[in-house]
């Protein structure tokens, strides 16, 4: 890639245009098959303090606890927009017990330099075993990061925090590899949740950006939603259909966001819901 700068860009993009069919794929499978279709790029607001467990406990080594299916250790887009069964949604920890949320709560809030973080320690022990935590293959590269988690704090504390395509559509230079097209800005590019049975919003992927939320006390944060518990695509697939409304269901879940205008004119196609 060093040597051809010219050819990781039509990579990428060949990368992002391969996961987007997938994903469209997964979305047309739920249009054909319930009353309420998921769609995998509709971008919510949610409260950060809403999200309070994780799916999976991705460490330094990019693995999953041994308790969360082999299916949710790939890319995104295998799974985005699916609705799945099974007891994915019980294996979970608290997002507040990650060794990212807890090395970065010690930096932001105590004043605690990063070489002094679990974080930082954990990523040299893997970078020396020949692993590339966090992107990084060298303590420079770690330090780089670790900057650059700094600039991102200091620009979401001064104006707050912006989706993915506002993001790109703020830049002077647009082109990001990263975020080529709808899938790249929005399933890989947002914080990712998933719904468990009972619609517990549990989180997968965009640490970083959930802690740096969480820290600053932000009152919403924009969100996709991945994977739905079967389950709970039942109560979706009810309200939709009008044979539940959503006065009858739990106070808690008459506003959840993930149900917000399945019962009225509005419908799955609306690009975002805030979570009151």
């Amino acid at each position: 890639m060093k040597k051809h700068p010219t050819v990781e860009p039509t990579l990428y993009r060949l990368r992002d245009g391969c996961a987007k069919l997938i994903v469209d794929a997964a979305r047309l499978q739920t249009w054909l098959r319930h009353d309420a279709p998921t769609n995998p790029y509709r971008v919510y607001w949610v409260d950060p303090t809403e999200i309070t467990d994780s799916i999976s406990w991705q460490e330094l080594s990019g693995d999953c606890s041994t308790a969360i299916p082999d299916r949710f250790t790939l890319p995104n887009y295998h799974f985005a927009g699916r609705v799945l069964d099974g007891d994915w949604d019980t294996g979970r920890r608290p997002f507040s017990e990650s060794v990212i949320y807890r090395s970065f709560q010690s930096h932001f809030e105590e004043g605690v330099r990063w070489p002094e973080t679990d974080l930082y320690a954990q990523c040299l022990d893997v970078i020396e075993a020949g692993g590339d935590p966090w992107r990084c293959r060298s303590r420079s590269d770690l330090d780089r990061r670790c900057q650059g988690i700094d600039a991102l704090y200091s620009t979401v504390e001064a104006d707050g925090y912006s989706t993915q395509a506002e993001l790109q559509a703020s830049t002077a230079n647009p082109f990001d590899h990263a975020r080529s097209n709808t899938y790249a800005q929005t399933v890989d590019g947002e914080i990712a949740l998933m719904v468990g049975r009972d619609g517990e919003l549990l989180f997968y992927d965009g640490r970083n950006r959930l802690a740096i939320a969480k820290l600053l006390g932000l009152e919403a944060v924009p969100v996709v939603i991945l994977v739905r518990h079967s389950q709970w695509q039942q109560v979706r697939d009810r309200v939709a259909s009008g044979s539940t409304t959503l006065e009858s269901l739990p106070d808690r879940l008459q506003s959840h966001p993930d149900l917000a205008g399945l019962a009225s004119t509005e419908n799955e196609e609306q690009s975002v819901a805030t979570l009151q």
